[in-house]
């Protein structure tokens, strides 16, 4: 067995590498393999030590960091025969819940003795592969002012979601769009606007209760912007699973979808926030990223 791991030592806490060579010391003593860790030391780094893990024939690569690091080593295991190992150490870690991944690291590290591979679906947007969900409005525009929000520099987690959510949700101003998913066109002007490959946001908030992650189906989500204390309940019912019975809320669920009419520029894949310009195709690649899981 042949395993590298892969640490995001800026995520989460200090010490992670010596901690989690530890870990795999004591989980996978008896193991006969090569069990390798290695650290990111920039932007792109996850996804170069997981293409030249790919190269040279490990069977898995594991992310330890948050849903951006699971994103960029995920990105460059699509299609191969190289499985997904997820150690969750982020703020989200929406895939992690989403296939059951214990969080704590030595059960996490422990699933490659008592764990299963399965093969989940892929999303695909703006040349980039995203695993859990992809934004195009309000949540979007958030998660950019989260990347590069000075209040985020100081603290982070999800508490720092909720003040700018507030801040931002009062000046945002929705703009007419044209979603068309598998042919069928629905015009809306959204204060939410994702494309679901699994039910989770991350944190415990839940966008797309009924998506599925290896059902080759996309849940894109629709949600109009309301008076204020709608929009609490909105946040309510995200937290508690239950955003289905929301007044306005639609899913529409298909293979393929295009955004058309958008002016802003904002957008995530998996929470990483980027500007992309035009119309924005979406599509599912069914059953292409082999993932161990419990």
């Amino acid at each position: 067995m042949k395993v590298r791991f892969i640490i995001n030592p800026v995520s989460g806490t200090a010490g992670r590498v010596k901690r989690i060579t530890g870990l795999i010391r004591d989980v996978l003593g008896g193991e006969n393999g090569i069990f390798e860790v290695k650290a990111t030391t920039g932007p792109g780094a996850a996804g170069q030590l997981a293409r030249e893990a790919v190269d040279k024939g490990y069977e898995f690569v594991f992310a330890c960091g948050g849903d951006g690091t699971v994103n960029g080593v995920a990105s460059q295991l699509v299609g191969t025969g190289t499985a997904l190992g997820i150690i969750p150490a982020g703020s989200g870690n929406a895939l992690a819940h989403t296939l059951q991944i214990p969080t704590d690291p030595a059960d996490a590290i422990g699933l490659l003795k008592t764990g299963s591979v399965r093969d989940i679906d892929v999303g695909r947007t703006c040349g980039r592969y995203f695993f859990t969900t992809a934004g195009f409005a309000f949540e979007a525009l958030l998660s950019k002012k989260y990347n590069e929000g000075s209040l985020t520099k100081k603290i982070r987690g999800i508490a720092p979601y909720y003040v700018l959510g507030l801040i931002e949700y009062l000046r945002f101003r929705p703009e007419r769009i044209i979603l068309e998913v598998d042919g069928k066109e629905l015009g809306a002007e959204p204060l939410l606007l994702t494309a679901a490959n699994t039910g989770q946001w991350g944190g415990g908030a839940f966008i797309s209760p009924c998506a599925r992650v290896d059902d080759g189906l996309m849940d894109f989500c629709v949600f109009p912007k309301t008076g204020i204390f709608s929009t609490l309940e909105l946040g309510y019912k995200v937290m508690k699973g239950r955003v289905e019975s929301y007044k306005g809320f639609q899913c529409i669920r298909g293979t393929e979808a295009v955004i058309r009419g958008r002016k802003a520029t904002y957008a995530h894949v998996d929470g990483e926030p980027f500007d992309f310009e035009g119309d924005i195709a979406i599509s599912i690649l069914p059953a292409s990223l082999r993932v161990l899981a419990s």
